[in-house]
């Protein structure tokens, strides 16, 4: 045989071998961070779930192979038939979360405490895959498999086969084991948990080049209605512009306001935010101790701005009473007052209740003692929460309630959601909630887009009076992306609802068995900055909980604020279901 023939056909043969000794894939829990660059995790061959009824089973397949190679997937299973399958592709990370707050030049500290040092890029962004196959893009690619509970039997162990084929020839076989528990998940409409993020209607028009009000808006709102409720999400912000001026009179547009809260009632929702009345002004001004009216830029303590409030609020009064919508609003003044403000919020607050004793004032706090007696649901950051939790538990012994919030505070090792920090961080708001009968969570950043969210994810504050150092940290502006066709969900939202979910759980166990809750918490949680990383932990943890509760009763706790569904049910077939005309 001729020796060039056989150094030629060696050569292939190591090639081939070389080829498919890169090829890779494993199961991964949905939790791990996970790069297109670089990983340091096991390819698992197998993988087991436990998830409680009405949720869903999930598990992620990493795949390391050649950039340029096709992937095709391929599943078996006996009793299951509809599975579905995702691409998550990632995003950039520029700058790490600072040790306090915003990003690390803000003070020039090196913050420990995140998942990798910037600059780098992270899977975050959550793709429909309608093919089974793809080209890889990266040396490493990342799939999502998903199956709804409502699939598949209760009390039973469930298994997918899974192949991943490389260029049709290299194969890694899998299995996707499946334990759904009787207890379960209630409905969206009847959850336990309050969670808002800011919506903005104006990023949604821009990124999908739609005319306000018309009806492929409304078709687009309704698929950005369906996202959030499918991460729990059941409060949505008003849109500021339906209490407007209109020839110089202050205007509540009724019709729009009825259809825009409509499409959000019929996904489940139950709570809605007003917009603002006051603020800081056009120049952001922390110092100063008046409000200034949004409106038409009064400041509070002139009468005509007393006037306009006055108007706004009996506006407001007759279109909740109209519609049943009075234990369902909830009225924002202004967004994080001070102490030095806090004299004319109590004002506006006062003015407020003597027009609409009924009415439920919320707001995200810095200021407490001043505030005393304006605010019937307090929304502190969670270290002035945690540092200041005495001061807390004294409102809530006179009937007013706790739920917190962050946005670019806190950053070290406080929970957060920024993109370089472990998913399980997002999980645990749920777990903070149980422990601390806070009954919420609230972010300003839903689609707060400043820059394009897929290439920049570190941005400057927004504010005139922000310094050169002072920008918002990775992902802080949103937590879901425009898609081509739609929102498209995150990793970091979907972390969110995993941790939605498990407080359901919890406070079903608290009702039964205190002291069985307290302990398994503390397995995981202890406070917002003292907490378990461990996956597997959290694991082992989760089925013991799911384990403790073999029967669930739906509705066994409630929080004072929510509303029958049979009183949402009434007030939807009473109200415009339809479209106004523009």
């Amino acid at each position: 045989m001729n020796i060039k023939f056989i150094y030629i056909l060696l050569f292939f043969l190591l090639s081939s071998f070389a080829n498919y000794a890169q090829f890779k894939a494993g199961l991964l829990n949905t939790l791990e961070a996970v790069y297109p660059d670089y990983n340091n995790l096991k390819f698992n061959n197998n993988y087991k779930t436990n998830i409680p009824s009405n949720s869903s089973a999930e598990v992620h397949i990493l795949i390391k192979s050649n950039i340029g190679n096709k992937i095709s997937i391929d599943t078996r299973s006996k009793n299951i038939s509809t599975i579905n399958w995702d691409i998550i592709e990632p995003v950039p990370v520029e700058e790490n979360t600072g040790l306090d707050s915003r990003t690390e030049q803000f003070k020039g500290k090196i913050n420990p405490y995140v998942i990798r040092r910037a600059p780098f890029y992270i899977f975050e962004v959550i793709y429909p895959l309608n093919k089974k196959s793809f080209v890889t893009k990266h040396k490493y690619s990342l799939l999502r498999l998903t199956v709804n509970s409502k699939h598949l039997q209760d009390e039973k162990n469930h298994l997918i086969e899974i192949s991943i084929k490389e260029n049709l020839k290299n194969i890694q076989k899998l299995n996707f084991k499946i334990k759904v528990h009787s207890a379960s998940i209630p409905e969206l409409i009847d959850s336990n948990f309050f969670y808002t993020n800011w919506f903005n209607i104006t990023k949604m028009e821009e990124k999908h080049s739609l005319k306000r009000w018309s009806d492929k808006w409304y078709k687009m709102l309704e698929k950005y209605a369906k996202i959030m409720a499918n991460g729990r999400q059941n409060c949505v912000i008003i849109p500021g512009e339906l209490i407007s001026l209109k020839e110089n009179k202050i205007h509540l547009d009724e019709d729009k306001m009825i259809s825009f809260i409509n499409v959000f009632r019929k996904n489940g929702f139950k709570y809605f935010e007003s917009p603002h009345l006051l603020g800081r002004g056009k120049n952001d001004d922390w110092g100063s101790p008046e409000l200034i009216t949004n409106l038409r830029g009064r400041g509070y303590f002139s009468d005509e701005a007393k006037k306009d409030i006055d108007t706004i609020i009996r506006k407001i009064k007759k279109f909740t009473k109209k519609y049943n919508l009075t234990n369902q609003w909830l009225q924002h003044i202004a967004d994080e007052p001070t102490n030095n403000n806090a004299e004319c919020y109590r004002q506006v607050s006062k003015q407020i209740k003597d027009i609409y004793p009924e009415i439920k004032i919320m707001e995200a706090t810095n200021a407490k003692e001043s505030l005393n007696g304006a605010i019937d649901f307090w929304c502190p950051i969670i270290n002035d929460f945690q540092e200041n939790e005495g001061f807390f538990r004294s409102r809530e012994k006179i009937g007013e309630k706790v739920l917190i919030y962050t946005c670019l505070i806190p950053g070290g090792k406080w929970l957060n959601r920024t993109l370089d920090m472990e998913r399980i961080r997002q999980v645990y708001f749920g777990w903070a909630g149980s422990k601390y009968n806070t009954f919420g969570y609230l972010h300003w950043g839903l689609n707060q887009y400043k820059a394009d969210p897929f290439k920049q994810s570190v941005v400057k504050h927004p504010s005139p009076i922000a310094s050169p150092t002072n920008y918002l940290p990775a992902g802080d502006t949103h937590i879901i992306y425009p898609g081509e066709d739609g929102p498209l969900s995150s990793l970091r939202f979907e972390a969110h609802r995993k941790g939605i979910e498990d407080y359901e759980l919890l406070e079903i166990l608290k009702s039964k068995n205190k002291r069985k809750h307290s302990n398994i918490v503390k397995k995981l949680f202890l406070d917002y900055k003292n907490y378990s990383t461990s996956i597997s932990k959290y694991i082992r943890v989760k089925r013991k909980l799911l384990k403790s509760l073999p029967v669930f009763l739906q509705n066994s706790v409630k929080i004072g604020l929510i509303v029958p569904h049979a009183q949402i049910e009434s007030c939807l077939s009473s109200t415009i279901l339809s479209y106004p005309t523009t």
